[in-house]
């Protein structure tokens, strides 16, 4: 063999083994020495040939396996994604917040004990997971929660609850205040997801107040959640 010709085999197998070193593929020892010292290749070219088909294959699959892992596409490459603003994406990318305000529209009288008080507007309502049709929030993720709710009134003294998935977890006494007034409170609990959270009213025959978000219109009465933190 030429001097010239051995120099340049032996270049390209040192670029081969430097790509090894420095590229993370699953091929170890005992695989790469089976592959330069396998009989069937009768040339060093044959053999530095077989072994650059092996890391491209390799490399292939690596690129689609990162490429699907970046995007969450099962047909994305890596080769093809604009790694830099994808990088730049995920880092500033911030998960959407979980939380709802809501008011009570109009004044209810009458309302019977154990009933739901439907507050039936929203200030705010991220990811609509408060439903105003029904008065009910609905936990997308589990996670400690915190709620708080105002009840106006001016009839008489009853109970509110917060009740979660069926099962009463905090309470407030709205006092008889001999004439318009309103009562508060906040818990902060764990709730798991799809539990079920509504204010119901423990009494009988109760009023609560409710009006448009105008100003001048004083009696209002909401109910309000934002997740703190996900478990």
């Amino acid at each position: 063999m030429l001097p010239g010709v051995l120099a340049k085999d032996c270049k390209k197998m040192s670029m081969f083994l430097a790509l090894l070193f420095y590229v993370y593929l699953p091929i170890s020892s005992s695989k790469l020495t089976t592959v330069l010292k396998d009989k069937n290749l009768t040339s060093l070219e044959e053999r530095l040939a077989n072994l650059e088909q092996t890391i491209e294959r390799r490399l292939n699959a690596t690129e689609r396996m990162l490429g699907q892992l970046l995007t969450g596409k099962d047909n994305d490459n890596l080769e093809d994604i604009d790694v830099l603003a994808l990088r730049s994406g995920i880092l500033s990318a911030k998960s959407a917040p979980i939380l709802f305000s809501a008011y009570k529209w109009s004044s209810e009288s009458s309302i019977s004990t154990r009933a739901i008080i439907r507050f039936g507007g929203t200030y705010i309502n991220i990811g609509d997971h408060y439903h105003t049709e029904d008065g009910i929030f609905i936990a997308p993720v589990t996670g400690v929660y915190m709620f708080h709710w105002t009840i106006a009134t001016s009839k008489s003294s009853f109970s509110t609850q917060l009740m979660v998935a069926g099962s009463v977890q905090a309470s407030n006494l709205v006092p008889y205040p001999g004439g318009a007034d309103s009562s508060s409170a906040m818990v902060i609990i764990s709730v798991n997801k799809e539990d079920h959270v509504w204010i119901q009213i423990y009494g009988s025959s109760e009023h609560v107040y409710g009006s448009s978000t105008e100003i001048g219109n004083n009696y209002q009465s909401t109910f309000s959640g934002i997740l703190l933190q996900a478990s």
